[in-house]
């Protein structure tokens, strides 16, 4: 017994280079070790395991042991001499385990006589684990072990306390620098990672004298996916997007979000430019592969610009604008495909940004105008319509194409107010000519999809009208196809809306987009427009019986829906014919007339200057011009 009492007060002594022992460890699992081995010494146990608290299952388990390792166990806390210590956070000695009622069998498979339990604290006196050494002699523990242990346990709570807040800090630290540097939605590497990852790989390129390949992506049609569907499955769209990139590169490659459609990929290591146009290749054909979301097919393609180093700059910023630019140049000439930097491209892109600053002024400056384009029933040579066509004088440049000034205006959203403005001044115009003694006419206004999604589309509509003082019936709302895709209930709302307005609703460029019978028969819509592309081929080398017989479906589609059906882009008389003769009722196109200014236009109207059009010989149609103004 006093080699025991020496033994203990040595362990007291101890306990200073325990503590010391116990606060060097930074390593989680070492520190824990070290607990159970300088534990079991100090009180002279044949077995000691720490148990760790589970706070969320209200559990013990098993976490380190003197010895050989063991299978984890899991104890209910109070249940069990470990568990009862854990509930209340009193020790427990047990010298006579055998005989005590609170011994519930042996632990671990040993045949143990003596236990001391001792529950592990933080520093506030929360529980946070226990600590339980065991003897197979009965009467091996005194209550100066029970000191003695209780002090350790302390000692051990407040390192274990220190290692896990530090591991947590650690953890949060790397966290926040990954949330940092990375996208939240993809989990791809952010613009930031992607300029420190690009500048390091320049860097090693010059270094190895290698070259550098970068190909900036933009999602074709995905704006309209996201404004049709809804957030939800565009984020989960671009979630896949980025998984088939990664897919498409070489592990050595950064794939990264630039930032709402766009993807950057930076190739560190390029051989030769036919690597480079087969991955790009590649990267588009994976692309036009189905996207299934919330079980339903989605179909996107690419553009995708491509800049090289040293050849088309030699820093990061040079590097990315250069395939930014090409980017905009697949853009411009038709969208899915690729394509290299080329010098006049900055001159290009110079233009596009300058534009978009001029356009934000162009509303304020009085520089946008609408032309009219006729529309014109076939059989009756009557004027049915006017589609409203948005132009811009710019004060220095002149007419701006739409193709050119249109996407800038989606782009920044200048085309929720030049939307409003277009239908308000088209609704004017159409009650300054009913004004004035022309017959009415209904007149077309197009909607985007931004302008449609959004929740104060209808009170836009109603403005315009009772600004105007129009009849609703005279106002003609033409949708994309495209614009109808997603919850059909919900946009059969809002269309049903317009109806009770009294306004009519058409289909723009019927034919190009996600057509479906599906909305023609459950959504309200009283026209169909036939795209042009159908129409350009008729009496042309590429006209293919496909195309005519297409043309013949459609025709016969909006009749027994009761819809009118007109087609867009007639410039010859073969096509006239052809359309008449498939029992389109409308058409429109530069055969009739191009679209035209005000002024111009009633002059057109008064010289019925349609009617020498349609009244052709051996046509057989009876042809009354309507009447001349007041």
């Amino acid at each position: 017994m006093t080699n025991c009492v020496n033994s203990r007060e040595v362990g007291y002594k101890d306990l200073v280079k325990i503590a010391v022992q116990l606060n060097s460890e930074t390593d989680l699992n070492r520190l824990l070790a070290l607990i159970v081995r300088e534990g079991n010494a100090l009180v002279q146990a044949e077995r000691t395991i720490l148990f760790m608290l589970d706070h969320e299952n209200h559990e013990l388990y098993s976490k380190a042991w003197s010895g050989q390792d063991e299978n984890e166990v899991r104890l209910p806390v109070g249940r069990g001499i470990a568990g009862m210590v854990a509930f209340d956070g009193e020790p427990i000695m047990l010298n006579d385990a055998v005989n005590d009622p609170r011994y519930s069998g042996g632990l671990f498979g040993h045949n143990v006589q003596s236990i001391l339990t001792v529950a592990v604290k933080t520093s506030d006196g929360s529980i946070t684990g226990v600590i339980q050494c065991l003897n197979k002699v009965a009467g091996s523990f005194e209550g100066a072990d029970l000191e003695l242990l209780t002090a350790f346990c302390d000692l051990a709570g407040l390192a274990i306390e220190r290692t896990t807040f530090a591991l947590e800090q650690k953890r949060l630290s790397a966290q926040l620098i990954f949330q940092a540097k990375h996208d939240a939605l993809t989990g791809l590497p952010n613009r930031l990672m992607l300029e420190e990852s690009l500048e390091k790989a320049l860097e090693d390129a010059k270094r190895k004298k290698h070259q550098v390949a970068v190909l900036f992506i933009d999602l074709d049609r995905f704006k309209m996916i996201n404004d049709s569907l809804g957030h939800t499955v565009g984020d989960a769209l671009l979630q896949q997007v980025a998984c088939r990139l990664q897919k498409g590169v070489r592990f050595t490659d950064i794939v990264a979000r630039q930032g709402g459609d766009e993807f950057v990929i930076v190739l560190s290591v390029v051989k030769n430019l036919q690597s480079v146009n087969r991955i790009a290749e590649s990267l588009l054909k994976a692309l036009q592969e189905p996207f299934i979301v919330s079980g339903q097919e989605l179909y996107i393609s690419a553009s995708i610009g491509i800049s090289l180093y040293p050849t088309h700059g030699e820093n990061v910023t040079e590097i990315l604008r250069h395939a930014d630019n090409a980017m905009y140049k697949v853009k411009d000439q038709g969208k899915n495909n690729f394509r290299f930097f080329v010098k006049d491209m900055d001159e290009s892109e110079q233009r596009r940004l300058w534009l978009m600053t001029q356009l934000h002024k162009a509303l304020e400056l009085g520089e946008l105008l609408l032309h009219y384009q006729p529309q014109v029933d076939i059989e009756q040579a009557k004027l049915v319509g006017l589609e409203a066509l948005i132009r811009w004088n710019h004060r220095e440049l002149g007419l701006v194409s739409p193709g050119e000034f249109i996407p800038l205006a989606e782009e920044t959203g200048l085309i929720i107010p030049i939307g409003a403005w277009v239908m308000e001044e088209a609704c004017r115009q159409a009650v300054e000519w009913q004004n004035r003694g022309l017959p009415p006419v209904r007149v077309s206004v197009n909607v985007s999809a931004l302008q449609f999604g959004r929740d104060d589309f209808i009170d836009t509509v109603l403005h315009a009208l009772d600004k105007s003082g129009l009849d609703p019936q005279w106002l003609e709302l033409e949708l994309t196809e495209g614009l109808l895709l997603g919850d059909t209930h919900s946009i059969a709302a809002k269309l049903n809306q317009l109806k009770e307005i009294g306004v009519y609703l058409a289909i723009d460029d019927f034919g190009t987009g996600y057509s479906s019978l599906r909305y023609l028969q459950q959504l309200p819509i009283d026209t169909l427009k036939i795209d042009q592309s159908f129409v350009r081929t008729l009496g042309t080398v590429q006209e293919s019986p496909k195309t005519k017989a297409l043309l013949k479906t459609i025709a016969m589609l909006g009749h027994n829906l009761d819809m009118r059906v007109i087609a867009e882009g007639v410039e010859t008389s073969q096509q006239l014919d052809y359309l008449e003769e498939i029992g389109c009722q409308e058409i429109q196109g530069y055969y009739i007339s191009r679209p035209l200014r005000v002024q111009e236009l009633e002059g057109f109207i008064r010289q019925g200057g349609w009617v020498s059009r349609l009244n052709k010989p051996g046509a057989g149609r009876n042809v009354i011009p309507i009447q001349k103004w007041a």
